[in-house]
């Protein structure tokens, strides 16, 4: 039986919808090519590489409690790698 009010059930319904968000996002950024592809998705919204990749890798930290790349090198050398790969 349950006894919460209208308001407390669309509170939940809103809850359950961010966190479904957030698991999608982290399933996203959970792979290489996801991280990728949204490090693509998000350039335009900034002024540098560097920048977008620094944000997408404290998205990835906020997330997962540890950074995906140690710095932009080192995602560049994925990057570049996995260009390759795709282009082949």
């Amino acid at each position: 039986m349950s006894t919460s009010t209208p308001a407390e059930e669309n509170a939940f319904r809103i809850r359950i919808e961010q966190l479904e968000k957030k698991i999608e996002l982290m399933r996203k950024l959970s792979t290489t090519t996801g991280f990728y592809l949204h490090y693509f998705s998000e350039l335009k919204n900034h002024k540098s590489n560097k920048q977008c990749f620094d944000g997408v890798n404290e998205l990835y930290h906020s997330l997962f409690g540890e950074y995906r790349y140690s710095d932009f090198n080192s995602f560049k050398v994925t990057s570049n790698y996995y260009s390759k790969k795709t282009n082949r």
